[in-house]
């Protein structure tokens, strides 16, 4: 039970954020724990957008904070739906349709943490994928897996394993308990 919510709650401070910013009606930012009020600002060595393919991607070392949450990675490329497809007033982050985010990735919101090497987030499956290395923690507690899918819509997370990590693909978890 305890290793659910662990999951679950360090699941969804990896990307969850960006996927309610993305759904239709956002009230809060785009990382967790920000609100709509809370300024968005990515600082990257370089921003290149695509007009034709509705893509902007940002490199080198690009730090994305929002309220009390930083997002860390390599290169974020932000896919948005067509030109038609924007609100009355021009763009939003309605517009968003599928983020990636190449590694390292880490993102840090109060005491929970998740990395990995590469995290996705896809507006027509409402899921978050933190694949490679995925490494959560909160505190002193560690799950460590292959990959992380986390469903948006139900709360669920699943950690998974895989075949080339190191300990056989099994996950693994250490709970360390609070001293009273």
């Amino acid at each position: 039970m305890k290793r659910q919510i662990l999951c679950a709650g360090l699941a969804a401070l990896v990307f969850a954020g960006v996927a309610q910013a993305a759904g239709k009606g956002r009230s809060g930012g785009i990382l967790p724990g920000a609100t709509a009020k809370d300024p968005l600002n990515i600082d990257a060595g370089k921003l290149d957008y695509f007009d034709q393919d509705q893509k902007l991607v940002y490199s080198g070392s690009v730090i994305v904070t929002n309220g009390p949450s930083t997002l860390k990675a390599a290169r974020l490329t932000i896919f948005l739906e067509g030109k038609g497809a924007a609100p009355e007033g021009g763009a939003s982050n309605d517009r968003v349709k599928h983020i990636e985010a190449d590694g390292p990735v880490t993102m840090v919101s109060k005491d929970q943490v998740g990395t990995g090497d590469h995290g996705t987030y896809d507006k027509a499956d409402n899921k978050v994928y933190l694949t490679g290395n995925v490494t959560l923690t909160q505190g002193d507690n560690i799950v460590k897996g292959d990959r992380l899918v986390y469903d948006v819509t139900s709360g669920v997370a699943t950690v998974q394993g895989g075949g080339g990590q190191q300990g056989g693909g099994r996950v693994r978890s250490t709970f360390t308990p609070k001293n009273q």
